[in-house]
């Protein structure tokens, strides 16, 4: 357990109580008392349904099977094997959640894939998001002491869509966004938060944009002819560790072991382990996907870099006045 500490601001206007973090298999061990926390009440408050995994799979991962321990299956004549450690992080006040944050290492590429992190809607401001951050890094590094650093998907948005909306927010007063709107804000504010963290995109030098990769279909169990209507675009961000080792000589190795580690090593080889024999086909697919994701991008000169400028400050302050809450 920690104890956060030095944390400004109030919770609903009143002096901020004790904060302390806990974390699963060292602080919360067992089933009941993860669900217990209320921490799956607040992930499901602070996500949409099409952006969260099964309450049941969350405590399967970071319980009992993501405890970073070699696990081994066969696909055919080939031995296949992978080692993740899933941790959920619980930021709690008076016993109950009020943050999460869920993590897993892989312990092949030393990357640590960042899920997860919210904060309850009254309990934001101050610093607090940031300080739970730190602090869950600062655990982490003890957890995965290998870790050079993490990893972590962000939904691409499009700047002149982002204009436009802000623009006719401005113009018409209105205070309700559709669901498009506000998707967009969201995902730039994601961005804009994560930049204050240290994070960088991984992006083509020649054009300064990210680098787009394609996630697999999640759910094997659709039919194959489903799976590539169910694939998502991402753009990757990084934060090195500090203290880590040497990274990779290169931004673009970096870029090949990120999205090897998020599409193969943490996604495909645990869906595949459930079910070697039946989902034979997800392997290939989502392998091929994950080459054609590398091959497309091999080209590029890798660079770690900000998206965001300058120009996009404005946005952020025009946003900020129209005072409207948007949680992320």
């Amino acid at each position: 357990m920690r104890i956060l500490k030095n944390v400004g601001g109030e919770a609903a206007g009143e002096a901020m109580p004790p904060l302390d973090i806990v974390v699963t298999r060292q602080d919360v061990t067992d089933e009941a008392s993860f669900r217990g926390s209320g921490v799956l009440e607040l992930y499901e408050a602070l996500f949409p349904l099409n952006e969260r995994d099964s309450s049941d799979d969350i405590v399967r991962w970071v319980l009992s099977e993501d405890l970073g321990e070699r696990r081994q299956f066969a696909l055919g004549d080939r031995q296949l094997s992978y080692c993740l450690d899933s941790r959920c992080f619980i930021l709690r006040a008076a016993q109950r959640a009020i943050g999460l944050g869920f993590f897993t290492c892989d312990h092949t590429s030393h990357l640590i894939f960042c899920n997860y992190i919210g904060v309850a809607q009254a309990w934001r401001g101050g610093g607090l998001a940031r300080a739970f951050y730190r602090e869950m890094v600062d655990m982490l590094d003890e957890l995965c002491p290998r870790n050079t650093g993490v990893v972590l998907e962000v939904e691409p948005f499009d700047r002149d869509q982002l204009e436009t909306v802000i623009a006719d927010l401005e113009q018409t007063g209105r205070r309700q966004l559709d669901a498009d709107e506000a998707a967009t804000i969201r995902k730039f504010l994601r961005v804009c938060w994560y930049h204050k963290l240290g994070y960088r995109f991984f992006c083509d030098a020649a054009t300064a944009r990210p680098l787009q990769c394609r996630s697999p279909c999640l759910d094997p169990a659709l039919p194959p002819s489903d799976w590539a209507g169910a694939e998502e675009d991402y753009w990757l961000m990084w934060h090195a560790r500090e203290s880590a080792a040497p990274a990779p000589s290169s931004a673009g190795e970096l870029w090949r072991q990120a999205v090897e580690a998020i599409y193969v090593e943490i996604l495909a080889k645990s869906l595949v382990d459930e079910d070697p024999q039946r989902r034979h086909g997800y392997w290939d697919y989502a392998t091929a996907l994950v080459a054609e994701t590398l091959q497309r991008t091999a080209v590029a000169e890798v660079t770690l870099a900000r998206y965001l400028g300058p120009d996009d400050s404005p946005l952020l302050s025009r946003w900020r006045r129209l005072a409207i809450d948007l949680p992320i």
